[in-house]
């Protein structure tokens, strides 16, 4: 399925959620059930929708696919600036901070800025919409990694179902936006490759030298790495 239908998709369960007005009853229900796995596994699949490792991802795609760069850059910035934006817009407030005490069980740190929409899921729904399509398959698992993403920010206890729901139709439309860009071959491309992957891996190395929350934190920054380290030799290769 395609990214605008996707983003289609998804925009209307938001929409039908909202006009339910279930928004609170349903993320009771859904976090609860959840703390039936352990707090690492729900934030093992958060990590997926964080910024960092998603840029990374991205840069050792355009590894393969160079001429990609323009479309995958103008799709992080949108993002990232519409996740900015409509935080600040909207500064919906975070389930800990809005139901009573002991109805969160908070499996990790709560983030200070707004709620709606979710960050995490406009970044794994970006990936998932902007990822090279291999058939049927990817589409399903593309579709099942943002599920998953979506549900485990429930679970964490930081989003209602709402956010998750639009932040999805969020990363989705912005990826069918960027896939409008044509695909063109920068000048001194590996050169500035080069210096981005530079750039991502000294700032996960730098995050890892702080002080470290949980163990998820930890993982996607070394992935972070990794993929840094792997997208850097590809990019010597076919220099």
């Amino acid at each position: 399925m395609s990214a605008s239908r996707m983003a289609l998709l998804w925009g209307l369960l938001a929409l039908l959620l909202a006009a339910s007005g279930q928004n609170q009853v349903l993320f009771l229900a859904v976090h609860h059930a959840a703390q039936l796995l352990p707090g690492v596994v729900w934030r093992g699949l958060s990590m997926f929708g964080e910024w960092p490792l998603v840029i990374a991802v991205l840069l050792w795609l355009v590894t393969r696919e160079p001429a990609r760069l323009p479309r995958y850059t103008l799709a992080v910035l949108l993002g990232i600036a519409a996740a900015i934006m409509l935080k600040a817009a909207f500064a919906m407030p975070r389930p800990p901070l809005v139901l009573p005490a002991g109805s969160v069980h908070l499996l990790d740190v709560l983030p200070g800025n707004g709620s709606f929409p979710s960050g995490h899921a406009i970044a794994v729904a970006l990936l998932a919409g902007l990822w090279p399509q291999g058939g049927r398959g990817w589409s399903w698992g593309g579709l099942a990694l943002v599920a998953l993403v979506c549900l485990s920010r429930l679970a964490i206890g930081v989003h209602w179902p709402l956010d998750v729901l639009a932040g999805a139709a969020v990363g989705y439309a912005v990826a069918a936006l960027a896939g409008r860009v044509p695909e063109r071959a920068l000048p001194g491309l590996h050169t500035l490759l080069n210096a981005l992957l530079l750039l991502s891996a000294a700032l996960a190395a730098w995050r890892l030298c702080l002080r470290v929350p949980n163990e998820a934190y930890a993982g996607y920054n070394l992935l972070v790495l990794l993929l840094a380290a792997r997208a850097w030799r590809q990019n010597k290769n076919g220099a």
